[in-house]
């Protein structure tokens, strides 16, 4: 039986528990393996997928909304200096232009308060909506904010990378699908070199597909990878990276101009929730790599 681990993304897993993503996860693969006519090659699978929202900070989870008089903005943490700072800059990566049509007009009645979001933000965020699109900050601020959570919070970090420790050991997982922040997060392990190992001291996971990854980010690399050098996985993984053109976390492309030794594949998730991970678990590059993985 192969058994995969999957890494998700905090707002997936911010009211699951790993019996719940797990069951879900399993069911979308099973349900495209039967439909490619993949099953026979790829044999049993067992799919694991670990919650780690008991050790993830609430106020990171949050889904944030730049409407007033939002409950779930009001109920989010306040936003510090160089948490605002880690914003402006990762909206400013994902749309350059967007700079130089930010203004300093009122807020147009826009009520600050504890929690909401601070009038930089909201002035760098309403500028990249005119060049991107409306509403696409809407759909990244959660993922921006989740990742700061990750990344410059130590204890968050290796509470995270702990637990999906604990299930690649217990389940002696050889692929891993990662999907958002959770392919940050597999990422950080394997530079880490916190992934279990074989005995020759090579990684237990020889077979990694990401989904809708947020690396291509300069301000989420940052965080997980030497300035200057692309990125990488260690020899014997073998890497492939799912983008959807309409997906805004992977900013319509791969990862491809930034890694060596990864597999960039497009795919169609249509325009309205493309980032969601049942689009991605779905599609044929999925169960081609699950059939493949069995044999490596």
């Amino acid at each position: 039986m192969l058994q995969i681990v999957g890494v998700h993304g905090i707002r997936q897993g911010s009211s699951a528990t790993t019996a719940e993503l797990s069951r879900k996860w399993q069911a979308s693969v099973d349900d495209a393996l039967a439909d490619s006519g993949h099953a026979s090659a790829a044999g049993p699978i067992r799919l694991t997928v670990p919650s780690y929202q008991g050790v993830y900070p609430k106020t990171a989870t949050r889904y944030m909304r730049l409407g007033p008089g939002s409950a779930d903005a009001a109920e989010d943490a306040p936003v510090g200096e160089e948490e605002e700072e880690f914003i402006l800059q990762a909206l400013a990566a994902y749309a350059p232009s967007a700079v130089a049509e930010e203004d300093d007009s009122p807020m147009g009645g826009q009520t600050l308060g504890e929690g909401r979001l601070t009038p930089r933000i909201l002035r760098r965020a309403r500028a990249v909506d005119r060049v991107a699109g409306r509403g696409v900050t809407d759909r990244l601020l959660w993922l921006v904010r989740e990742a700061h959570g990750y990344l410059r919070h130590e204890e968050t970090g290796a509470a995270v990378r702990a637990e999906v420790r604990a299930a690649l050991a217990a389940t002696g997982a050889r692929m891993v699908i990662a999907h958002s922040l959770g392919s940050v997060v597999f990422y950080d392990m394997l530079s880490r070199g916190e992934v279990p190992s074989r005995a020759d001291g090579s990684p237990a996971v020889v077979s990694l597909i990401t989904c809708g990854s947020p690396l291509s980010w300069l301000a989420v690399r940052k965080g997980v990878h030497t300035a200057g050098a692309p990125l990488s996985v260690p020899a014997g993984v073998e890497w492939t990276n799912l983008y959807a053109p309409y997906d805004p976390v992977n900013r319509r492309g791969g990862l491809s101009h930034l890694a060596v030794g990864v597999t960039d594949i497009e795919v169609d998730n249509g325009k309205l929730n493309a980032h969601d991970v049942h689009r991605y678990l779905d599609k044929p590059a999925i169960t081609e790599r699950v059939a493949k993985a069995q044999h490596l």
